[in-house]
């Protein structure tokens, strides 16, 4: 009886940890996926199939989003000129993601590629310092943004980083790239959580064997730091130190690659 406990609370100890993992990542400019695949190394975490795990936890940084940015939600429904800018980002975001997704799986697998690819985030990040900026016409402002955010689908690079860098780029302030990136993340997210059932539905993938008690705690606990990170970020954001994020994925870049040289 005691075995059976102890193995159903390390299974709900794990949903929330990666439930925290992922609110907070989620968003803060580190990646989420990365820091999943690299967490999930680390504590030997072996589910016969991650997809419902990922679907809620997707589901949970997904209400984060709605709650903290319910605002400017409204805002962008009332104005079909907002909307098509999303629209625009969004439809570029869906091929470069799609074409990269066998890239990402092998990142998500392999520490070495892992460390490249926060190294690559990192350097994203240390490009907000410098005050880049390119002069583009609306429709590619908005095409450059969602083709960020589909290089961004490889783990290790993070989508918050990459979009809020690439909207500072073309010439958004501050709390214009901020609140753009994360109306963005809306239907991207949701169109994650789509794909990932389809393959279900499709019979390509299974939910996974994981109870329903994880399942509630892994939304709640990425709710619940979901919240927590946005309202970081957004402060961050303002106070034009995206930059500084740079030197946490430099720093988790040579965490991963030590992990490839010493988990063999």
């Amino acid at each position: 009886m005691w075995g059976n406990f102890k193995i159903y609370f390390m299974d709900i100890l794990e949903a929330f940890l990666l439930g925290v993992v992922q609110g907070l990542a989620e968003f803060l400019p580190i990646s989420s996926s990365g820091h999943l695949a690299l967490f999930k190394n680390l504590l030997g975490v072996k589910m016969k199939n991650p997809l419902g795990f990922d679907v809620m936890l997707h589901f949970g940084t997904l209400l984060s989003v709605l709650f903290v940015m319910r605002d400017e939600v409204k805002k962008y429904l009332k104005s079909r000129k907002l909307i098509s800018k999303v629209v625009i980002s969004f439809l570029f975001t869906v091929p470069i993601a799609l074409f990269l997704e066998s890239v990402s799986d092998k990142v998500e697998e392999n520490m070495l590629l892992l460390s490249f690819s926060f190294f690559f985030g990192a350097l994203i990040l240390f490009s907000t310092r410098f005050n880049l900026s390119f002069e583009l016409s609306d429709f590619f402002k908005y095409a450059f943004v969602g083709v960020m955010q589909g290089v961004a689908a490889v783990p290790g690079i993070s989508r918050s980083g990459a979009t809020i860098s690439a909207s500072l780029a073309v010439g958004m302030n501050p709390q214009q790239a901020f609140n753009f990136s994360f109306i963005l993340s809306i239907p991207t997210i949701f169109s994650a959580i789509a794909y990932e059932l389809m393959k279900v539905f499709l019979k390509k993938e299974t939910f996974g064997d994981v109870s329903l008690e994880s399942f509630f705690v892994s939304v709640f606990s990425s709710f619940i730091f979901g919240v927590i990170s946005l309202i970081i970020l957004r402060r961050i954001v303002i106070g034009l130190k995206l930059w500084l994020f740079g030197f946490y994925k430099i720093f988790i870049s040579l965490i991963s690659l030590f992990i490839f040289f010493t988990h063999k």
